[in-house]
């Protein structure tokens, strides 16, 4: 008996990609498993190309034709990433995974509109309002901006905004705020 999988349009998270050295090639190869929109910068494009995968945007700030067919290009107006989010949020996408050297504040403002994942250097971030509940394995490293913590269980604080999960089980956060935390855990 097989299994046959339905995929919709914009259904899986898009891809974008900032920094391809943020993240071993083995991850980014999983992210690239259901073939989502890649998009990528004239930094990353070249990375995609020459290991012959499908990039469906470039964000440039140069003219180029890319040998690769049906590739969409688009001036850079606002920066990279927010200029791949704006696109992608016009485009009705509900999620996104982006893969660069570290978290941007600025991400928050787009997360009511779409659900940002941030990859980068062996760790995994959310933005997450209100509270956050997950099952992680014992000395699993957590990093939260303390200052937006009202209460958390299952963690131990090491430093300043740096957690470790004290057993395996579920790990509570409630946030003394509604806009949306970053919450970093080890991948």
């Amino acid at each position: 008996m097989s299994s046959h999988h339905i995929i919709r349009e914009n259904q899986e998270p898009a891809l974008i990609v900032a920094s391809y050295e943020a993240l071993d090639e083995e991850y980014i190869g999983q992210l690239l498993e259901w073939s989502p929109t890649v998009i990528a910068n004239d930094d990353t494009v070249d990375f995609f190309l020459a290991a012959d995968i499908k990039v469906d945007i470039v964000f440039s700030t140069k003219e180029s034709v890319y040998e690769q067919e049906k590739i969409k290009t688009f001036s850079i107006t606002k920066g990279f990433i927010p200029d791949a989010l704006d696109y992608l949020i016009y485009h009705n996408h509900k999620a996104i995974n982006i893969v660069c050297d570290a978290p941007d504040e600025a991400l928050k403002a787009y997360c009511a509109a779409i659900n940002i994942v941030v990859l980068s250097h062996g760790m995994r971030y959310v933005y997450i309002r209100h509270r956050y509940e997950k099952w992680k394995e014992a000395g699993a490293r957590i990093s939260v901006p303390e200052n937006r913590l009202k209460s958390f269980v299952g963690l131990k604080q090491i430093n300043r905004n740096e957690f470790l999960t004290e057993q395996d089980g579920f790990i509570y956060l409630e946030f003394n705020s509604d806009e949306y935390v970053c919450i970093g855990e080890e991948i």
